[in-house]
C-alpha cells in the first residue's frame, strides 16, 4: 500500500471514529444509555457493527469515550472563558450561558447512566474528568473573585470554595429545560440561553430584594 493510500485510510478511520462519537453522543443524551444499541448507532452512521467494534470494544467503551471527549472539550472551553473574561459577574454569566447553550440535554439522565450503567472504575475515571471540566474552573473563578474582593470569602459563610462551586453548578443545572429547549430553533435557543443566564446571575448575585 502506498503512503498516500495509507494516509487516506487513516483519515477515513479518524472521520469514522468521530462520526460514531458524535452520533452516539446525540442518541445517548436523547434516549439514555440503555435504550441505545450499537446496531442503531452503526446504522445511522452508515457503517457495519464490526466496523464500529473496530473502534470500540463494546457499548460501554463507546459511552465512556463519548463522555471523556465531551468533558475534555468542556474543560478547554470553560478555561478559555476564564481567560477571556475578568470579573466574577462576567465569568459567571459566560459559564451559565455556555452550559445552557451546550448542555440542553438532560444532564440528570447522563448522571443516572454513569451511576447505574458503568463499571465502578469507569465511574471514577469520569468523575475525575468531571472535576477537571466543571468543578475546577468554577473553583478558580471563585478564588479570583475572593482575591479581587468581588465576592465574600465562603469561609465567612461557614462554607468552602468547593461547596460554593457545587452550589453554582447545581443552580445553573436547575435552569436547564431540555424538554422545552428541544422545540426551539437555533436562534431561539441562543436567545433563551442568554435570557436565562442573565436572570440566573441577577438572582445569584443580587437576590430578589426590591
Amino acid at each position: 500500500m502506498s503512503k498516500m493510500n495509507m494516509e487516506a485510510k487513516a483519515m477515513n478511520q479518524t472521520e469514522t471514529y468521530q462520526l460514531i462519537i458524535q452520533t452516539a453522543r446525540r442518541l445517548f443524551m436523547e434516549q439514555g444509555y440503555r435504550a441505545v444499541s450499537t446496531r442503531q448507532i452503526a446504522k445511522i452512521c452508515g457503517v457495519t457493527q464490526p466496523a464500529l467494534y473496530h473502534h470500540f470494544k463494546n457499548k460501554q467503551t463507546l459511552y465512556v469515550a463519548v463522555m471523556q471527549q465531551t468533558l475534555h472539550q468542556t474543560e478547554i472551553d470553560l478555561n478559555a472563558l476564564l481567560s477571556q473574561f475578568t470579573t466574577f459577574q462576567e465569568r459567571l454569566t459566560q459559564i451559565a450561558l455556555y452550559m445552557m447553550a451546550h448542555f440542553e440535554m438532560d444532564m440528570s439522565q447522563m448522571f443516572h447512566d454513569i451511576s447505574h450503567e458503568l463499571h465502578p472504575n469507569d465511574q471514577q475515571q469520569l468523575y475525575q474528568s468531571w472535576i477537571k471540566a466543571f468543578l475546577t474552573p468554577v473553583e478558580n473563578m471563585i478564588n479570583d473573585g475572593v482575591s479581587k474582593e468581588e465576592i465574600k470569602n465562603p469561609a465567612r459563610m461557614n462554607s468552602t470554595n468547593t461547596q460554593l462551586a457545587y452550589m453554582i453548578l447545581n443552580f445553573i443545572k436547575s435552569f436547564l429545560e431540555p424538554e422545552n429547549t428541544a422545540r426551539l430553533t437555533v436562534e431561539e435557543r441562543q436567545t433563551n440561553a442568554e435570557e436565562k443566564a442573565k436572570l440566573m446571575v441577577e438572582i445569584f448575585i443580587y437576590g430578589m430584594r426590591a
